[in-house]
């Protein structure tokens, strides 16, 4: 369990105040746009935003590498590198606005399995991806409705792409929770 600010030492009670405190947080992250152009550091402040009551290094990027079952993720040693080329792209995509369902979400396919495959952050990089794409898709018409997501399935498909690169099953699993705003 990583060192936090709530001084608990109990791994399930950690758990749960931890879920309580970054579940407050999104709610105000989905109230209020974030001001930022969806770069590293803007990412970086979704985490902080969520993350700044439990974590003291909340918003910054790891410095351990760091694997989920067989799946290894990006050396900590170029993950800002890589992370920061990856959102580049949102640039020449025109930041996913004016495309259509299919376009758009093999696009919101693409840089959910990049920004998981890199995993910029010890902890938290799911609910930031979530929170910071729920923004990006917003401004570009699109609502996403994470409540719609699989937990098993997402998992497999994130790995699943993380092994092949393929975005295919993440398309399938993302497919519920894209809805026109």
């Amino acid at each position: 369990m990583p060192r936090n600010k709530l001084d608990i030492e109990e791994a399930e009670v950690f758990k749960q105040a931890e879920a309580r405190i970054v579940s407050i947080r999104d709610v105000g992250l989905a109230r209020e746009s974030l001001p930022g152009e969806y770069t590293l550091e803007h990412l970086q402040s979704f985490h902080r935003e969520l993350f700044k009551d439990v974590y003291d290094w909340a918003g910054k990027t790891r410095t351990v590498d760091i694997s989920k079952g067989a799946s290894q993720f990006c050396s900590w040693r170029f993950v800002d590198e890589q992370t920061s080329a990856a959102l580049g792209k949102l640039e020449a995509d025109g930041w996913l606005l004016g495309l259509n369902r299919e376009n758009f979400l093999e696009r919101l396919a693409w840089y959910y399995s990049e920004l998981n495959a890199m995993h910029p952050f010890r902890e938290g990089n799911g609910r930031t991806l979530r929170a910071f794409l729920r923004q990006l898709s917003a401004a570009a018409g699109w609502r996403l409705d994470w409540s719609a997501l699989n937990k098993e399935d997402n998992n497999a498909a994130s790995s699943h792409s993380l092994l092949t690169t393929k975005t295919t099953e993440l398309v399938k699993v993302l497919a519920p929770v894209v809805v026109r705003m």
